[in-house]
Formats: C-alpha cells, structure tokens, sequence
C-alpha cells in the first residue's frame, strides 16, 4: 500500500499556518472571542484545543426573530497524545431558531505504547493467505492526514422566548450534519483508525446528528440535559450488514452544567452506548468484518463513558 507521508506533512503545515481570526469590536457589533477547551474521560480519550471565535451581526431585523441574525466564525487548533488536528467552522443564524453550518478539518495522528493515534486497520492473514479473523495494524507517525468537509443544520427553541423569565428556559435543540472524511494514505477498500477508535473508517461519507433537551437555571448548576447521539456511516462497503455497519451507533446521556466563575465552564458527561451482539465466537475476532451480527436484538445498551468538557474564556 502506497504511503504519503510527505503529503501529510505538507498538508498539516498548510492548516497550522493558518493566521487565527481576529476582528475589531466596535459600533459594528462584531465581538470576537479567545477561548482554552479540554476534555478528559474514562475511555483515556484527552483532548486541549484553543478557539478563537468573530461573530459578525448578518441580516439582523427589528424584531425578536431576526435581531440576533448573525455569522459566527470559528477556528480551532487540537492536541491530544496521538494527535493535531486544525478546524474551522461557519454559522449562518438566519432567523432565532434556525442555524446553518458548514466546516471542514485536517488532522494527523502518531502512536504510543498505550493508544495509536494513526493506523490502516487490515484483516490478517496466514501463511497460506487465508483470514485469521485477526487485525493487523500498519503504519507509522504522521503516515497520512485525515480531513473532512461537512455541512449541518441546528433546530432551537427555548420556551423563555414565549414565556419570559429566567427560571423557564426549557431548552430543545437537535443538531444534523452530513460529513465527507477520508484519510489520505488510505484506498477506497482500506479501513482504519484515528485518535484510538475502533479502527472501523474508511473513505467516505458519514452521518451525525443529535437531540438535547435541557433545563438552564440561574444556580451554579446551570443546566442539566439528557443527550442523544447518533453515527452512521453511509459509505457503500459490501456485505456491511453482515457485522452491523449498517446500523447507527447511538450514545444516549445525560449532561450537567457547571459554572465555577464567569470565564469557567465545566460539564459532566454520562453516557451509555449501543453494542453490537455478534454469533457465536465471531465476537471475539479482532478485525471487525469477521464479525457476524446475530439476527434478532442485534444491539444492548451498556455503559460509555463519563467525560468532562470545559472551556475556560481567555478574553
């Protein structure tokens, strides 16, 4: 298999280089804002990124729908053990419950004793070239950059907008994206891993969307919110029903809020996640495609992850 190293390495200093946004806040009513984000959770997953966000006020009207129209701006620099990724995002507010998004993003990863951040996740083989069942995992440190282009649309309500007061913020949003990946070292038949996942990508087009519900409050716990995830990946592999790629990869949560100071934010994260349930002793094959899914009740709900998100407001 063809590597592209070079290639990599010229494209995650193309994104790198990239000056951050900047703007001047004035009687235009653009405000910009310098942020520090981590997350850290109990499946090892860490994560810090700095985040310089303009909003620009857009097609703004006179009444409460459309007074805080606007464009947000959004680039973001990652670095976790295994890898760096820069991100840039659009939003386009239209009217107050109604938000239209686009992004695009380019990565690479590297390998430790205990995570690998960048591999080609390939079936094993033994002497005679027949399956083992087994993965092998090949490549080294910066051995292709994933990227993604993605488009998405947010749906909001807030019951404040039509029963004003502060303690009757019910809260509902549910987000939707369609997203291109696609790591370059990789062929259209080639599965693989990044930041420590399961291994089971490949070039093509994914679905995500989301659904919370929430309760904000003037406390020091501001919001509590159940959240619901889902994945699906919509490239074309054949036979993908045989070990349930076909089937979304839903995390159902919940989320409580914290509000230590008025730069700080902290959020606590519990979730449980959708397993497949594989025939037999398929389950315990190492490459996912030897899997076979069983027929009836493919999926059981155990528990994910608890996670903590926060953002820390640099100016």
């Amino acid at each position: 298999m063809k590597r592209n190293s070079i290639a990599a390495a010229a494209l995650i200093a193309v994104a790198f280089s990239i000056v951050p946004l900047a703007a001047e806040e004035g009687a235009s009513g653009i405000t910009s804002t310098t942020s520090l984000g981590f997350v850290a959770a109990t499946t090892l997953e860490a994560k810090v990124k700095l985040v310089q966000s303009v909003k620009i006020p857009l097609l703004a009207g006179n009444n409460p729908l459309t007074s805080g129209n606007n464009l947000n701006l959004k680039g973001a620099f990652e670095l976790s053990p295994v890898s760096i990724n820069g991100t840039f995002d659009a939003a386009f507010t239209p009217v107050a419950f109604l938000v239209f998004s686009a992004g695009a993003g380019i990565g690479s990863g590297w390998n430790i004793p205990i995570a690998n951040g960048l591999r080609i996740n390939e079936p094993e083989k033994d002497g005679t070239g027949a399956l083992t069942g087994n993965r092998e995992l090949v490549g080294g440190p910066f051995d292709g950059a994933v990227w993604y282009g993605k488009v998405g649309a947010t749906f909001q309500f807030d019951l404040a907008a039509v029963m004003p007061g502060e303690w009757n913020h019910v809260v509902f949003q549910t987000y939707h994206e369609a997203k291109y990946r696609a790591l370059t070292s990789a062929s259209a038949d080639d599965s693989w891993l990044y930041e420590a996942d399961s291994g089971e990508n490949r070039n093509g087009l994914n679905y995500y969307g989301n659904y919370v519900l929430g309760y904000q409050m003037p406390l020091f716990i501001n919001m509590v919110a159940l959240l619901i995830e889902e994945d699906l990946y919509l490239y074309d592999t054949a036979n993908r029903a045989n070990w349930g790629d076909d089937l979304g990869r839903w995390n159902i949560g919940t989320i409580m809020n914290f509000q230590p100071t008025e730069k700080l934010s902290l959020a606590l994260i519990v979730q449980m996640s959708t397993q497949r349930k594989f025939k037999d002793s398929t389950g315990d094959n190492d490459f996912y495609q030897s899997r076979v899914i069983v027929d009836s009740n493919p999926l059981a709900l155990k528990f994910y992850r608890a996670a903590i998100n926060g953002t820390y407001r640099l100016k």
